[in-house]
């Protein structure tokens, strides 16, 4: 196991701080767009394993000029990959529209989810719907000893999004929905950090407890996971990009209810969605259906 890394070392080579009155994460400043030497990218990578999570402001990234930026840090998907796409509430092209999102890792209910996101803000307005990001690590390490020990050998049922208001359980599951069963804790790739992974949004049960334990179980891990001194949440500005750590790291927003909101995402991963459920596709355009309604 590697420890977490020291920010000195990584500082000396960038210009790297804590975000200023944040819970966690890390400030860097760089152009994204140059080229870097392996020694520098390997520091910022030891700066991304320590927090999961890293700000960029004042960027000016083409989307080909962000999925190399993000190939530093996890394979980055495809330039054309259906999972690299447009978070607005103004454009054609937009997803997500202005609906609230719960606190989730991205795709928990597939065997190998995402391993990181970036968010690249295109064009915000002043005050407009901030996302707040949640750290698990941190989160794990603040339970009391004895329910890190409980936590640790379980595994949780994680499915698909259907209720979106609220967290989804099984009982919300639809014919031929996805589901994927992953450790309750798992291990930060390098570092072999634990984290929680169980999400608000779309961890539907702990396996090996009745739907009411497990649901007291889960309540409990979110107290401490939620808490407000483990959320880091980021005001947009036009040119911040925020890369993070989708297994260790979960993310949410507010309703969005006024102002312009676009943002380019860019997807990090061993495999995409559509690689590991290759059926899938006329369901994902049926519930984006919905949601824009």
């Amino acid at each position: 196991m590697s420890e977490v890394t020291d920010m000195s070392d990584s500082s000396a080579v960038f210009d790297a701080k804590p975000i200023a009155g944040a819970a966690f994460g890390i400030e860097v400043a760089t152009d994204l767009s140059g080229t870097f030497s392996e020694p520098e990218k390997e520091a910022l990578r030891a700066l991304y394993r320590r927090d999961g999570l890293l700000l960029f402001r004042g960027q000016k990234l083409s989307k080909s000029q962000q999925i190399a930026a993000c190939d530093i840090f996890a394979p980055a998907l495809p330039e054309d990959a259906i999972e690299n796409f447009i978070v607005s509430n103004v454009e054609e092209d937009g997803v997500l529209g202005d609906r609230e999102l719960l606190f989730h890792n991205d795709v928990p209910f597939v065997p190998a989810p995402f391993l990181g996101g970036a968010l690249y803000a295109l064009e915000v307005d002043a005050g407009v719907s901030t996302t707040r990001f949640a750290n698990a690590m941190s989160g794990f390490e603040a339970l009391p000893d004895d329910m890190q020990r409980r936590i640790e050998p379980m595994n949780a049922i994680h499915v698909r999004a259907r209720a979106f208001t609220r967290r989804s359980k099984l009982s919300d599951c639809e014919p031929q929905d996805n589901c994927a069963v992953h450790a309750l804790v798992g291990m930060q790739e390098d570092t072999g950090r634990p984290y929680m992974f169980a999400c608000m949004d779309m961890t539907a049960q702990v396996i090996g407890l009745s739907e009411p334990d497990s649901d007291a179980l889960l309540e409990q891990l979110f107290a401490t996971l939620y808490a407000p001194e483990n959320i880091y949440e980021h005001s947009w500005q036009a040119g911040d990009l925020v890369i993070w750590d989708n297994l260790a790291i979960q993310h949410a927003r507010s309703e969005i209810v006024s102002g312009r909101r676009t943002l380019q995402r860019v997807t990090m991963g061993k495999w995409g969605y559509w690689e590991q459920c290759p059926v899938d596709l006329p369901t994902f355009d049926e519930l984006h259906e919905q949601a824009a309604e």
